[in-house]
């Protein structure tokens, strides 16, 4: 075993551990794949490290390094494409199409020189890629699939002339060097823009496409063996520090948005409601349009929650909530403060509206969410609600005091609490 590579197969298999704890403490859907995928590059990482140029060990080790790259980057291609190929279709166009692959470097793998063995492999390869995008198109509507035959013979018609011309190396690494490099663009189409790790992995992937296309060269010329081999480890570290990194953004994205979210609803909560009638009555200040603050507390719900549990309230608030999103505005903020209360900001109102035109639209707007029957386990329930509208600035141009108003109003309007069965 080359002790020198221990060091690094100890840093990969730590960074593994972490991705692997930080996966289990917050599940996020498709990072499953990205550590099946380094397990395979680890894989090819202990075999490099057995390896031997003479000895039992060479063939084994050379094979499996090699198909290792082929099944690490099927996969991390699979986990790329989830976000913006059917899913289903992918998964089955990559693994017939990955079977060639497969065979290619395993010939390479067990040092088979023969010209017409890999024509043979590329000329099967190249038929099954340009048949199953119709296969798929017919069968799994994957829709549009000319660009994967163009794919098809960007890969297998250069394998066919490496093995002509008895350029078995860059036979076995071309292919591997365009599977990579479409990891690289897949990815930076899925991921979010302005992720940095979405920038780390791209590089990392365009680094281990281009070791792979160069690979040939570098092995006659002995000077740049050295170089090759430090960076040929730099992108497999590039690639798990970036996922590591888009899996620390995705938490920190998810804990900001919580911060400011209801949990149950999904709606804005108190806190983020309080900053948007802020920047709502600013803006109102400075241009003259006006504002209102709407609030709503549920009748009827307690009895509800009461006699049916909480299980069935939580699901009416989300059928409420739901329904209310549905009757708003997009510049307008609707907002859950707890329990049973809900609360509307309704921005840039027109200036032609009466005021009691903006409290008939307000209260139109809830009872018309609050019209339909919500239905549970054979029974179905209607609930009320009490509005109380205070307006800016024909109320007050103060913030507290418009909800201190609004609120108060609400209470003025309470009606007595009612639960319609089915």
């Amino acid at each position: 075993m080359n002790i020198v590579l221990v060091p690094d197969l100890a840093a990969m298999a730590s960074l593994l551990a972490i991705l692997c704890c930080l996966r289990r403490r917050h599940l996020q859907e498709g990072v499953g794949l990205w550590i099946v995928g380094l397990l395979f590059i680890f894989l090819e990482a202990i075999a490099y490290a057995l390896y031997t140029p003479f000895g039992p060990r060479r063939v084994p080790c050379h094979v499996i390094a090699l198909d290792s790259y082929v099944a690490a980057g099927a996969i991390f291609l699979w986990a790329a494409a989830k976000a913006s190929f059917p899913r289903r279709e992918t998964l089955v166009y990559l693994g017939l199409n990955t079977a060639a692959l497969v065979v290619l470097e395993t010939l390479y793998g067990l040092d088979v020189h023969t010209p017409r063995a890999y024509q043979g492999i590329a000329g099967c390869g190249l038929i099954l890629g340009l048949i199953t995008p119709f296969l798929l198109v017919r069968n799994f509507r994957l829709g549009k699939g000319w660009w994967l035959m163009v794919v098809q013979l960007l890969l297998w018609l250069p394998v066919w002339e490496f093995g002509a011309t008895q350029m078995f190396r860059d036979a076995a690494y071309y292919p591997l060097f365009l599977l990579y490099l479409l990891a690289a663009i897949l990815f930076n189409m899925s991921l979010p823009r302005e992720s940095l790790g979405r920038i780390v992995i791209v590089v990392g992937f365009l680094l281990w496409s281009l070791v792979f296309l160069v690979h040939s060269w570098v092995s006659s010329q002995p000077q740049y063996i050295q170089i090759a081999g430090a960076v040929w480890d730099w992108q497999k570290f590039l690639v798990t520090i970036g996922m590591l990194l888009v899996l620390l953004e995705r938490q920190v994205a998810t804990n900001a948005w919580y911060a400011l979210h209801d949990l149950l609803t999904g709606l804005p909560n108190r806190r983020c409601f309080d900053e948007k009638l802020e920047q709502a009555l600013k803006h109102a200040q400075r241009t003259g349009v006006r504002t209102a603050v709407v609030m709503i507390d549920l009748d009827g719900f307690k009895a509800v929650n009461d006699t049916r549990g909480h299980d069935t309230g939580d699901l009416l608030l989300q059928f409420i909530a739901k329904n209310m999103k549905r009757i708003i505005r997009p510049v307008d903020t609707l907002a859950r403060l707890g329990g049973d209360e809900f609360i509307l900001l309704m921005t840039n109102l027109p200036s032609y509206l009466k005021t009691e035109d903006i409290v008939a639209i307000a209260r139109n707007r809830v009872a018309e969410a609050l019209s339909h029957p919500f239905l549970y386990q054979d029974e179905s329930f209607m609930v009320s609600a009490s509005v109380g509208v205070a307006i800016c600035p024909e109320d007050t141009t103060d913030e507290v005091l418009l909800r201190r108003l609004a609120d108060q109003r609400m209470y003025e309007q309470k009606s007595h609490t009612r639960m319609v069965p089915a």
